[in-house]
């Protein structure tokens, strides 16, 4: 694999973090473990993952309840999530399955290879759903499921405020936004923004497109004073 993708394992047995993250780099992959799922939650606030293998039953948090946490902390209807449980399949299917959007579980005892195979289906599903999720305008590409886009083939990292407030203007062009209406946006997507610093919000998106292309002019994100902000797909 040139990009390795990876896997984020929960598990309060120790023993079973260690055998599958040795498992998985095996295959290529990369491995980040957790034997508490409060720790887990508090890491990907900052840094997400390419896929999940959480144990169901934990202490303090179970594994169902840690991944409806999870899809609501990054804003995600759901994610590529497998797991390992020991309790009966009729219960899976029952309360899992009709509860939550978790992608497949795996019954311990379990083959690896198997699990291996699940999660690879699981991970083949959302690589196709993210294709479907691409906006492509000009030069510009935004990726709906990575939260980040692309300015001439240069990617940029996005916060999930820069992308909600890029979004809305890139999907109208040439449409003038109010500072009320892109904090509507921002409300919709649960962001703790206020009017002061919707400008600061598009200072940095300016600042990160000039430094992504420093040779070319950014000019795409007007300014309409007294009125808000508009996406020009043409230079100005």
């Amino acid at each position: 694999m040139t990009n390795k993708i990876t896997v984020s394992i929960i598990d309060d047995n120790t023993s079973i973090l260690t055998t599958l993250s040795m498992q998985f780099q095996k295959k290529g992959y990369e491995t980040i473990t957790f034997s508490n799922p409060e720790k887990a939650l508090k890491f990907h606030e900052k840094k997400s993952a390419d896929a999940w293998i959480i144990d169901w039953r934990m202490p303090g948090m179970d594994g169902l309840e840690f991944y409806k946490t999870l899809c609501n902390m990054l804003n995600q209807d759901r994610l590529p999530a497998l797991f390992l449980t020991g309790l009966d399949n009729n219960f899976i299917e029952e309360k899992a399955l009709r509860e939550s959007t978790i992608s497949d579980f795996v019954l311990k005892p379990y083959s690896f290879n198997i699990l291996l195979a699940r999660l690879e289906k699981i991970l083949s599903f959302f690589q196709i759903k993210e294709k479907r999720k691409v906006y492509k305008l000009g030069n510009l590409q935004m990726f709906e499921e990575q939260i980040n886009c692309r300015w001439f083939g240069k990617e940029i990292e996005l916060t999930k405020t820069e992308y909600a407030l890029l979004d809305k203007l890139v999907k109208r062009p040439r449409v003038v936004n109010s500072r009320s209406q892109l904090l509507d946006v921002c409300y919709a997507h649960n962001l703790d923004v206020t009017d002061r610093n919707i400008d600061s919000h598009i200072k940095r998106l300016r600042k990160k497109f000039r430094k992504a292309k420093p040779e070319i002019s950014f000019n795409r994100i007007t300014t309409h004073y007294g009125t808000g902000y508009a996406w020009s797909p043409q230079s100005a």
